[in-house]
């Protein structure tokens, strides 16, 4: 018996591609189907069978039903700041997890943003604006946030300077998701809303990258930014990345150091000092080298010595705490959004079985997740 036909719309089944930046070939390959073959379906000369429709729509993300609708959605973009991958300069395409990270983030952003209206005691964050210097917009953000490097310093891991992080933002409105993609994909990215701003990083970092991350994204949101970075601006990176570093590593606080361990310059083979700073701080080697080249303590040859060699290697774990749903949904919504969710249904704005769909939960687990929430004040 010959296969059915399904009559999917090329223009749609077009658009689903670029959305999800998968070419033609690709999709050929995935499928195991001749290029030729998927010519005629985007002409509209052929159609795929049921089974490779259901390829097709675990491919791109989209319910098989998405492919019939009569034209191809008609929307705009909503800018994003990417920070590309280690090693990775100059333009570049998204890749189709980043593209469907990107896609969740915003629709998770759009559910927040209603929810955010719906709660009437809800107050929008009130992000710093750039100083003159990413040295100076790094005391401020400090104020913003009530940060003391003390605190940084005697946290028991990198990991835990992470969490203290990613919960100062969240307590100041910030929507900070955790998103899986692999190493090769970006490290983050922000995408800006005066009621909901975003920062997502990807989950495959070490926990020191994380932070950086962090306060890179932080550094594109400062600057109410609404451009996609597939090709990102060198001076606008570089900006963020300083910003980065000089509040993890503040001036006076970092030179006094220094001078304790009566260490001046450091020089591309001086691997242990920036070992040192490291640990000390909880930031990542790289971010030491940055720091130290801006207070002009090292050139760039100790940072591409430190960005060539394998030298920090540090795994973040999950610390023997069940990876029950509420604890995984926690991990990677982070407080704000779920927070907004549950404040929405609590309000009645929201059916139950709505804010279960939309925190990924059932019932008992949406309890769960409350109580979690609570403990997380």
């Amino acid at each position: 018996m010959p296969a059915i036909k399904q009559p999917v719309n090329p223009a749609v089944l077009t658009w689903a591609l670029q959305e999800a930046g998968v070419t033609r070939g690709e999709l050929a390959l995935a499928l195991s189907v001749p290029d030729d073959l998927v010519d005629g379906w985007l002409s509209g000369e052929d159609a795929p069978s049921t089974t490779q429709l259901r390829g097709i729509a675990k491919l791109l993300r989209r319910p098989t039903s998405f492919f019939f609708l009569p034209r191809a959605p008609q929307r705009p973009a909503v800018g994003a700041a990417f920070r590309s991958p280690w090693g990775k300069k100059g333009a570049r395409s998204l890749t189709s997890d980043e593209v469907a990270e990107l896609r969740s983030a915003q629709r998770r952003q759009k559910i927040a943003k209603w929810a955010f209206g719906s709660v009437e005691e809800s107050t929008p964050p009130s992000l710093p604006n750039r100083a003159s210097s990413p040295e100076k917009t790094a005391h401020e953000v400090q104020r913003w946030l009530q940060w003391d490097v003390r605190c940084q310093v005697s946290a028991s891991s990198k990991g835990a300077v992470t969490k203290l992080l990613r919960r100062s933002l969240e307590d100041h409105g910030v929507l900070v998701l955790q998103v899986s993609m692999d190493e090769d994909a970006c490290r983050g990215f922000s995408i800006y809303d005066a009621q909901v701003p975003v920062i997502a990083f990807n989950g495959s970092q070490f926990p020191a990258a994380r932070t950086f991350t962090l306060l890179h994204e932080l550094g594109h949101l400062l600057a109410h930014e609404q451009a996609v970075c597939g090709s990102p601006e060198p001076a606008e990176e570089r900006w963020c990345d300083k910003f980065a570093a000089a509040f993890l590593l503040p001036e006076e606080h970092l030179l006094a150091y220094l001078t304790y361990k009566r260490v001046g310059r450091v020089e591309s083979d001086d691997i242990d000092i920036v070992r040192l700073i490291a640990q000390r701080y909880k930031a990542s080697f790289l971010c030491v080298a940055l720091r130290l080249i801006d207070l002009g303590r090292a050139d760039w040859s100790l940072y591409e010595a430190v960005r060539n060699s394998p030298l920090e290697i540090e795994k973040g774990g999950f610390g023997g705490e069940p990876q029950t749903t509420p604890v995984r949904r926690i991990r990677e919504y982070g407080t704000t959004y779920p927070r907004l969710v549950l404040a929405a249904r609590d309000k009645g704005s929201l059916a139950d079985i709505d804010a279960r769909k939309y925190l990924n939960v059932d019932g008992k687990n949406l309890a769960d997740l409350r109580r979690r929430l609570m403990e997380e004040v």
